[in-house]
């Protein structure tokens, strides 16, 4: 009896194995370098300024950047050429110690990256102007780190021939209804500013969420906090957008 028990727990660990090794196989036949899930926003990006949609395999192999890129635009500034890539991680497990611990347990995580390369006039090379990078730790049932579709905007709002690039997105980990966190991150030159808050569910009369705190630096730029309070307004409602 004891023989049998033995060989019936190799059976179970063996198709175990075998079944996990399929899942993963099919996962990295379909694996590729871009996903372009439409996140740029060409209709309220300025139409002053050609901005095109470029393929993975145009973007210079010397740029460094993690994650699978799901938008990737170039454009020219002021400042020379420039290239915005937006990547996700996707889902992937996290191990988090216990403090003064070799213990751990494994939870969730997904991370977000946006890179801002430049090429200066003369200039023979890209160079790395900024990076946002952002993330959510979670073990909950809902949960999510991604851009806001149809959001991210080029534009040159005060007509200084300096683009500004603004980029939301949202971060999500909950077990019940409560409201996501969603940051719009607008840089000009390398300058940086924000709206900070939640996301909001939108159930007509029942519709709660969406507060967000501005940076400090926009109490004088008036324009911009008014362009982001505007985008903010368009983009707080989840509506099941983000899975």
């Amino acid at each position: 009896m004891k023989h049998l028990a033995t060989i019936l727990f190799v059976l179970i660990a063996a198709n175990f194995t075998f079944a996990q090794t399929e899942i993963h196989k099919q996962k990295f036949s379909t694996l590729e370098p871009d996903l372009w899930l439409g996140i740029w926003d060409q209709d309220n990006s300025d139409s002053r300024i050609p901005i095109q949609t470029i393929a993975y395999n145009d973007i210079p192999k010397y740029l460094d950047f993690r994650g699978t890129v799901v938008e990737a635009l170039k454009w020219a500034d002021g400042e020379g050429e420039k290239i915005l890539v937006q990547t996700v991680t996707g889902h992937f497990n996290w191990k988090e110690y216990h403090s003064n611990s070799t213990e751990h347990s494994v939870n969730d995580k997904a991370e977000l990256y946006v890179y801002l390369f430049t090429k200066a006039p003369g200039a023979k090379q890209f160079t790395k102007s900024w990076r946002i990078y952002d993330y959510v730790e979670c073990f909950g049932v809902d949960w999510f780190a991604g851009f806001v579709p149809k959001a991210t905007t080029v534009t040159d709002i005060d007509s200084d021939g300096l683009t500004e690039v603004n980029v939301p997105y949202a971060l999500i980990c909950r077990g019940d209804v409560s409201p996501g966190t969603m940051k719009m991150i607008m840089y000009e030159g390398r300058t940086k500013y924000a709206l900070r808050g939640a996301t909001m569910h939108c159930f007509g009369n029942n519709a709660y969420g969406g507060a967000y705190t501005p940076s400090a630096n926009l109490n004088n730029q008036t324009d911009f906090l008014q362009f982001l309070q505007k985008r903010w307004d368009i983009h707080k409602c989840e509506n099941g957008r983000f899975y």
